[in-house]
């Protein structure tokens, strides 16, 4: 990082003049090759967190990604503005909290889903403003609710300790008996959008005119994206975008930019296109590594007038002359950069998460892959072998090497074997929880299950007598109980 940053780095090394007689991709692929990348992509001060991509402002965070503004975050994905918290997906304004998939300003708590406000409790689906509750959703402004029934203090504190989440063994009966609940007891609102106008997708909030997009925060005017936040305004089909206006087709362009079209990780930078790392750069085309340029084509500095003239016919002659790829896909100007220019195989990246695909079909249809390294790890302790509480968990835990039970499952990517950091264990002791058995890939996987897809389905009100209709991300297959905005609020409100 140092060095990326330093002023001794010069990319305009890897300088090269346009050539007409052969197709832009095959250029910019070779500039790609030739050229340094950052091996991580960390924005504003970034303090012992090297094992992270894809953050910004974090302290002591550990293997997590996309991460901004948090301390001390370990193995979660999408996480604004917390602190003390592990195993999180799509979160904002946690603190000491587990397990919390799609949730805001929750304190202490742990299995939480789609929730808010919510302190010192467990397995929570759809809960707003609720304290010491377990085992139930739908819930407001409760206290003292378990298994959706309302008890005084002394009776809660007595199911809760039955429960004996501090031991795995308890924790599985309690995971399977929140399963059910979701599956045949809970309503579910038809989308989570709120606060939000005129908008279709999933996980939007604070939002207005988001059209068919997914995990959008205080944006507007944004259609076919995901995970766009701060203020994001008028772009289309992008994914990691944070306080940019008019990007188009960009992966990670974010952070004062404008106008960035087929960009990646491309950070205050202006009017650039087909660039790849830049910083506060304006009016550059198809650079990579660039900080402080204008007028840049292939990391060749031109002037105003010069680049103004070159640019247009390079447009031309992307369309004139297109990149075919291996399965005769055609990349004329307008579209992103060809699969086989990836650096990633399909199956490191979130396009697996939420359109998984085996290899077989990937191969056929000119994906790139990874396979799986093998791992000659020096399994110590079989995960079935772990104490079952926490209690009877000791130091020597940290010195094993544990096997995961999904034993190298391609599906998830599983590790086979994983270890637990000093840190990951004072955070089960402070809160009482047993020690996973999965590796931090598996258990990403399993978070996502409770996540819907990123696909829309119409679909009609459940509710007796209602016939509205919606568009949803619960395929109509699911069993879970859909409601429509009207029925969902007359119901849990």
């Amino acid at each position: 990082m140092e060095c990326w940053n330093s002023d001794i780095r010069n990319p305009f090394l890897y300088q090269r003049d346009y050539n007409f007689s052969k197709n832009f991709f095959t250029q910019f692929s070779i500039l790609l090759k030739e050229a340094p990348i950052l091996y991580v992509h960390h924005t504003g001060s970034v303090i012992r967190s090297d094992f992270t991509n894809y953050s910004g402002d974090d302290k002591d965070c550990y293997l997590s990604y996309s991460v901004i503004g948090c301390e001390n975050v370990l193995y979660s994905e999408n996480i604004d503005k917390s602190k003390n918290c592990l195993d999180c997906y799509v979160v904002q304004k946690l603190e000491n909290s587990s397990y919390n998939i799609d949730c805001e300003n929750n304190y202490n708590s742990h299995y939480i889903i789609k929730s808010q406000k919510c302190i010192d409790s467990f397995f929570l689906y759809d809960c707003v403003n609720c304290q010491n509750c377990c085992l139930s959703s739908n819930l407001r402004n409760k206290q003292y609710v378990f298994k959706d029934k309302q008890l005084i203090k002394k009776e809660y504190d007595i199911e809760l300790e039955k429960l004996l989440l501090n031991t795995y063994s308890g924790l599985i009966v309690a995971k399977k008996y929140f399963n059910d609940i979701l599956e045949n007891k809970t309503i579910h609102r038809f989308a989570q959008i709120y606060n939000s106008q005129n908008s279709t997708g999933d996980y939007i909030g604070n939002s207005k005119n988001i059209f068919e997009s997914y995990s959008v925060q205080n944006s507007e005017n944004i259609r076919y994206s995901y995970r766009v936040l701060m203020n994001a305004k008028d772009s289309y089909d992008n994914q990691g975008l944070g306080a940019g206006e008019l990007i188009y087709d960009s992966v990670a362009t974010s952070f004062g930019t404008y106008k960035d079209n087929f960009c990646y990780i491309c950070v205050g930078s202006k009017e650039c296109e087909y660039s790849f790392m830049c910083k506060n750069c304006s009016n550059c085309f198809a650079c990579s590594g660039l900080k402080n340029s204008q007028y840049c084509i292939l990391n060749k500095k031109y002037t105003k007038e010069e680049y103004e003239k070159l640019v247009p016919e390079i447009k031309k002659q992307m369309s004139d002359m297109p990149y075919v790829d291996s399965k005769g896909r055609i990349y004329k100007y307008g579209e992103f950069f060809p699969f086989e220019l990836s650096f990633f195989g399909y199956n490191e990246t979130n396009a697996n998460d939420f359109f998984p695909i085996k290899k077989e079909e990937a191969v056929h249809k000119g994906y790139p892959w990874k396979d799986s390294e093998n791992k000659n790890y020096n399994i110590t302790i079989n995960s079935e072998n772990l104490p079952d509480s926490i209690k009877d968990t000791k130091d020597s835990i940290l010195y094993e090497i544990i096997s995961c039970q999904n034993n190298g499952d391609e599906r998830y990517q599983c590790t086979t074997a994983f270890k637990i950091t000093a840190e990951e264990l004072q955070f089960y002791r402070q809160n009482n929880i047993p020690l996973p058995r999965y590796c931090p890939n598996c258990r990403h996987y399993q978070r996502l299950k409770y996540r819907n897809p990123m696909k829309l389905y119409s679909r009609s009100c459940m509710n007796k007598g209602c016939s509205n209709t919606f568009k949803t991300s619960y395929a109509p297959e699911h069993p879970e109980i859909i409601y429509c905005e009207k029925c969902y609020q007359q119901e849990v409100y």
